[in-house]
């Protein structure tokens, strides 16, 4: 049996593999750029190449084209998630300090150092499971945790301003 790697090299060199990617992935040309693309289609094949059976009575080039679609709908859906969280400031309400002596000011409010690496990991848009796996905790208490702490200090700043 061949390797992976030699069989993703194969099929990228066989003109219907390739226009079958294209296909499946041509809609999301204005939502995706080409390395997304790109990236969903290597996933895809890889992926193909690993789940396939013959067995099932399916093409493998159908089963490809599906592959590639999700993956582009994937991203997308990871895409829109993420945007949703990384264009929130922590205040949007106070717009009367620059960005750093606001942090500075928000550090301040902090109670202890691990409330100062909650807000630290947040400014450098970690998400929850990496600051749970950071903090070896689940992702739910340290929701709860950022959540609490977070209201605290913008109920501070909000009295403030």
């Amino acid at each position: 049996m061949e390797n992976v790697d030699t069989q993703i090299k194969k099929l990228l060199n066989d003109k219907n593999i390739i226009k079958i990617m294209h296909k499946a992935s041509n809609r999301f040309t204005k939502q995706l750029d080409k390395d997304e693309i790109y990236t969903c289609q290597i996933n895809a094949l890889w992926k193909s190449i690993l789940n396939f059976r013959p067995d099932k009575n399916a093409k493998f080039t159908t089963y490809l084209y599906n592959g590639v679609f999700i993956e582009c709908l994937k991203s997308i859906k990871f895409h829109k998630k993420h945007s949703k969280f990384c264009t929130k400031k922590l205040h949007n309400n106070i717009s009367k300090k620059d960005n750093s002596e606001l942090l500075i000011d928000i550090l301040d409010e902090a109670r202890n150092d691990d409330e100062r690496q909650f807000i630290l990991d947040k400014y450098s848009n970690m998400t929850i499971n990496e600051m749970a796996g950071k903090r070896n905790s689940n992702r739910e208490t340290t929701r709860k945790k950022m959540k609490k702490l977070f209201n605290t200090i913008q109920k501070k700043h909000k009295e403030v301003y």
